[in-house]
């Protein structure tokens, strides 16, 4: 890939944060998108008595959602923003109870033709490792290039 390949359009932050306040479920949840480069995303999470699992920490559902929205970012830099794929599968290890705001920082590990592959970490307001997540995600409307897309 040439250094070209590797920027993402300047306003494709913005363009990510209008279309999450058009959209209910993630406009609720109020992820937060702290920063986007090709590849990698962070996102953050206020915690909030609305979040709450009832134990007095973030629910693990919503930390899932977190986790898969900034890997489906992370890999929407491949896409100009466009989400021409989905969810296929998501692994995570819940290492820690998630009692503060948190932050997930995701990047793409793998690219293939058919299915993308990415990982995030979770971290608490201390940086202690509260998740990790892997998700892969199929390719549907959009594809990579042959350049851009490693070998299957």
């Amino acid at each position: 890939m040439t250094e070209q390949d590797d920027e993402i359009a300047p306003d494709l932050i913005e363009r990510l944060r209008a279309r999450f306040s058009g959209h209910a479920a993630l406009q609720r949840l109020a992820f937060e998108l702290e920063d986007l480069s090709m590849d990698r995303c962070v996102m953050s999470l206020r915690f909030s008595a609305d979040i709450d699992s009832g134990a007095g920490n973030i629910h693990g559902g919503i930390l899932a959602s977190l986790a898969d929205t900034a890997i489906a970012c992370a890999l929407s830099t491949s896409f100009d923003g466009k989400m021409g794929f989905a969810t296929s599968n998501l692994n995570i290890h819940y290492l820690r109870r998630a009692r503060s705001n948190v932050t997930a920082s995701a990047v793409i590990i793998k690219k293939g033709s058919k299915v993308c592959v990415g990982q995030a970490d979770i971290r608490d307001v201390d940086q202690k490792l509260v998740a990790t997540v892997t998700a892969d995600f199929v390719l549907t409307t959009s594809r990579l290039s042959p350049r851009e897309a490693e070998q299957d």
